[in-house]
């Protein structure tokens, strides 16, 4: 009876490991609709995952893999490894990483100079705004001032034509009113520098007996001079210098300006182009600022002289 027993479940087992289906088993599955159809739906699954791979080692070894379970194994190592390098790895030449635009570099040397009164009554005036062009500027300048002017208009800023332009004068400053200047790169885009300016001075008159005179080097270039005498000064005050503006009339060039000693009495240009007129205005300067000027023009060079 043992021995019956054993070899019965012996058989059993063999069974189960082939793969065989009882016939008594199938036909108590059948008898049930849902074990029926669920026995149906077994026996319609891919064979794959009933039959052991080729390559699987024999029944004998109770380590075989069957051809499914390798099929979902976890990846090795090195793919994880590989994997993970691929995800961090760096932009490639074709969509380089973002950077941030350098700003162009601000003007240097700003200087804002007053330029003489029309009158000694004058209640607004103009100053010359002047700044060096540094390496690497780029696009127009844009020139700003606070404020208000004499026409009741308030902040302001101007753009130069480009980088090149390295000079503005600004008009209808209100006497006797400091104004912060600012010029920016790169049409207000860039860095900045800024300085401040005051037009006028009601405690001293213009210089007095201006003379203007000319001297034609040849027919291409001359220079212009000037003579003047001390002005009145209000009590307490002394003239720091004169301020001698020389300006080109005809093509609206910006102005030069020169700064000279209080013991000053003349002034001579240096070489001016011929056959233009030249506006020469002559200025003191106080504690309180630039005073009215003394104005006078002359044209250098004569169409009508036959020059050497």
């Amino acid at each position: 009876m043992r021995t019956t027993t054993i070899t019965v479940i012996a058989a059993a087992v063999c069974i189960a490991a082939v793969g065989i289906t009882v016939p008594a088993a199938a036909a108590t599955a059948s008898d049930h609709p849902t074990t029926a159809a669920s026995a149906a739906a077994r026996s319609s699954a891919p064979a794959a995952r009933r039959t052991p791979s080729a390559t699987t080692p024999s029944s004998a070894s109770p380590s075989a893999t069957p051809w499914s379970a390798t099929a979902t194994a976890t990846p090795s190592a090195a793919a994880a490894a590989k994997s993970s390098t691929a995800a961090t790895a760096k932009p490639s030449a074709a969509a380089p990483a973002r950077t941030a635009t350098a700003k162009a570099p601000a003007p240097t040397a700003l200087t804002a100079t007053p330029l003489p009164l029309a009158s000694a009554r004058a209640t607004f005036g103009s100053a010359l705004i002047h700044w060096t062009k540094p390496e690497g500027a780029q696009g127009a300048w844009v020139v700003s001032r606070n404020g208000t002017d004499s026409l009741g208009v308030g902040p302001q800023s101007i753009s130069t034509t480009s980088a090149n332009d390295t000079a503005l004068v600004l008009n209808h400053l209100v006497r006797g009113r400091t104004y912060t200047v600012t010029v920016t790169g790169d049409l207000g885009q860039g860095r900045f520098a800024s300085t401040t300016v005051r037009v006028g001075s009601d405690q001293v008159t213009p210089p007095r007996a201006l003379v203007v005179t000319r001297n034609d080097e040849n027919a291409r270039v001359g220079t212009v001079s000037a003579a003047w005498a001390a002005p009145q000064v209000s009590a307490g005050k002394k003239v720091l210098g004169y301020q001698v503006t020389v300006q080109q009339l005809a093509t609206g060039a910006a102005p030069t300006v020169v700064v000279l000693a209080p013991s000053a009495r003349s002034y001579t240009s240096g070489e001016l182009d011929s056959t233009f007129t030249y506006l020469v205005s002559v200025s003191a300067i106080t504690s309180s600022g630039v005073g009215p000027a003394a104005q006078g023009s002359i044209q250098i060079g004569d169409s009508n002289k036959l020059y050497p």
